[in-house]
């Protein structure tokens, strides 16, 4: 969605009532992006939906991890969140507060939901080498990602991941992801230490907007492994009359902390929620 349209949003501490919202707007994200689709063309496609919430569920306890939910502050209405995992930090440093509900408000029943599922139908396995290729697709990444995080991440070092950062599809372009990003850096900015994410296409220049920096990419052809081409409405990178899916790539990246911020050590209560004015 692009839009000059100017919000305001509050990034307020997420709780295990805010999981079903969540997971739901990850899941809706993700519906359009042309990787995950290819990925899903598989024989097993991914749920997104319950992947974001079994996160969220066993994360929300943890004291090394903070998850903050963006509320569009005239709707009330949550059109993103974000999770921080911090590595070798004093957990007392770290400014973590227990969510204000317990588990059994994310059990709450769960709102019907759309299929959002693009496994192959018995129609489209003509071919099981190109079959094969989506399972070959994600042991390269899974390769990758390894790699990135046990020869490129310094092993005895502090320093913060993030673990995740979505936005609504109805509030994309407006600002959201940038406050999310920038009440991330302000956290490792008091503890002065770098950030890595595992950036997607879309997000990268988002993240570099922030100051994030490009350590390792993968570049995939979405078209080497997809067992078929996209059909009429499915999302694609690119020009859309081309009938490719095109090329995605998967940026590793890292910010550094700027000095100038107090330190944490001054500073180990929980953080007040922030406001943004987008724009």
């Amino acid at each position: 969605m692009s839009s000059s349209k100017h919000i305001s949003v509050c990034i307020q501490p997420l709780n295990y009532g805010d999981i079903i919202a969540c997971a739901q707007l990850s899941a809706s994200a993700f519906a359009v992006d042309p990787h995950t689709i290819v990925k899903n063309l598989g024989d097993e496609p991914c749920d997104m939906y319950d992947v974001i919430r079994t996160m969220l569920l066993g994360c929300l306890e943890l004291r090394t991890h903070i998850y903050v939910k963006a509320v569009d502050q005239a709707t009330g209405k949550i059109v993103g969140h974000a999770g921080w995992a911090f590595k070798g930090v004093e957990e007392t440093l770290i400014p973590w507060s227990a969510p204000a509900d317990d588990k059994s408000a994310a059990h709450q029943d769960q709102p019907e939901r759309c299929n959002v599922s693009t496994k192959m139908s018995n129609n489209d396995c003509h071919d099981e080498n190109r079959q094969d290729s989506i399972h070959l697709l994600k042991e390269l990444e899974a390769r990758d990602m390894h790699l990135w995080q046990s020869e490129i991440v310094p092993k005895n070092k502090a320093c913060i991941f993030i673990t995740s950062l979505h936005v609504s599809i109805s509030h994309q372009s407006l600002g959201v992801g940038s406050a999310l990003i920038q009440h991330g850096n302000a956290l490792a900015d008091q503890l002065r230490l770098p950030i890595w994410v595992h950036s997607s296409h879309q997000a990268f220049e988002a993240y570099r907007k922030f100051g994030f920096e490009v350590v390792r990419e993968l570049d995939i052809d979405l078209d080497e492994w997809a067992p078929r081409g996209p059909r009429e409405g499915e999302a694609v990178m690119g020009n859309k009359e081309n009938g490719k899916w095109g090329r995605y790539v998967i940026r590793y990246m890292k910010r550094c902390p700027k000095m100038f911020a107090p330190s944490m050590e001054q500073t180990t209560t929980p953080i007040p929620s922030s406001r943004y004015k987008t724009s």
